[in-house]
């Protein structure tokens, strides 16, 4: 019976897992129906240890990790990167849900099939091998370089708030996602595919090195408000643009000129500038004069991941376990967040 209690409560913290308020930062590995807990800032190191070369799901809870390798095929799930009040629980304990942190630099060396999701990187990332499949969602970098050694291919970035140098981009895919490009993103493959689309691009192409041939990039159904436009190997199609002309951009189609971000587009403030708070939604009159070429409105809130930093994970409260002859028994409260 006890090894059964075991692995039941195993299974339970894993549902605990997804989104928990806990005094002490865990990671939580799991393989098929077998979960494995770690505990304190190197949790995250250690479930990555312990996981499979593929197939394995590590949950974190809020708090702040140390980095690790990851070298296998993975999914690793956070708790988002923003604080998030919640209403009290029936014993009147915090509720209140913290971000989930990684200190330190991030390191993939895996070949593909890793995906990330709900996390606040405080360190740069480096991608050191060639790698086919890779993907984050819902992710935080402000200040930080994220570095691709080799030739990456199906890398998506999906609402993510992303402040960054980026180096060796090949073949990235960013959907409404908030972009900072910073300096050397001209850095990309002279061979790139990389793709924006409805996205927010606040500033900063680097006017010293933008004229590069591998600062190529196509960017759609976006809203452009970096004012520094000095690459024809760029295209813009279906764009709010806060410049007069893209004269000699060859293949540029479709895009609305001189429009900028303080005349009353945005419903909820009168400028492009990111908060915890900002949900970026158009005034009417922008939503009913900016469609892009799917229909929807142009810029993070339009296209199939309309802006939404909350994780897919569920918040669960008042977990109470108890046995019952050789029976587990588990309730709790699950909140959609």
């Amino acid at each position: 019976m006890k090894k059964t209690i075991f692995t039941l409560a195993m299974l339970c913290c894993a549902i605990v897992g997804n989104a928990q308020v806990t005094d002490e930062i865990s990671a939580i590995l799991q393989v098929g129906d077998n979960a494995q807990i770690f505990y304190g800032a190197d949790a995250y190191a250690q479930a990555l240890e312990a996981a499979p070369d593929a197939g394995g799901v590590i949950t974190l809870s809020s708090g702040t990790f140390n980095a690790a390798e990851i070298s296998k095929s993975v999914a690793v799930y956070g708790a988002g990167w923003v604080t998030e009040n919640s209403t009290p629980t029936t014993s009147g304990s915090d509720n209140s849900l913290k971000a989930t942190s990684i200190t330190g630099v991030q390191t993939i060396s895996a070949s593909g099939g890793v995906y990330m999701e709900g996390l606040r990187f405080e360190g740069n990332l480096n991608v050191t091998k060639a790698i086919d499949g890779l993907d984050f969602v819902k992710c935080w970098w402000y200040g930080k370089n994220l570095i691709f050694a080799e030739q990456n291919d199906n890398v998506t970035f999906t609402q993510c708030y992303i402040y960054c140098e980026m180096n060796k981009l090949h073949k990235v895919l960013f959907q409404n996602c908030w972009i900072y490009f910073s300096w050397t993103y001209n850095l990309f493959s002279a061979e790139s595919d990389v793709v924006i689309n409805h996205c927010l691009l606040a500033d900063a192409y680097g006017s010293n090195t933008v004229q590069k041939e591998w600062a190529r990039f196509r960017c759609l159904n976006s809203m452009v408000f970096t004012g520094d436009y000095k690459n024809p190997v760029q295209t813009y199609q279906y764009c709010t643009i806060d410049k007069a002309n893209l004269d000699g951009y060859t293949g540029s189609s479709d895009n609305w000129f001189s429009v900028s971000d303080n005349k009353g587009i945005f419903a909820d403030q009168n400028n492009k500038a990111y908060s915890d708070t900002r949900t970026f939604e158009l005034s009417d009159e922008a939503k009913a004069t900016y469609i892009g070429s799917d229909g929807t409105q142009v810029g993070i809130n339009g296209g199939n991941y309309p802006w939404n930093k909350t994780p897919h994970t569920p918040l669960v409260t008042d977990l109470k376990v108890t046995i019952d002859g050789t029976n587990l028994k588990v309730t709790y409260n699950a909140e959609t967040r």
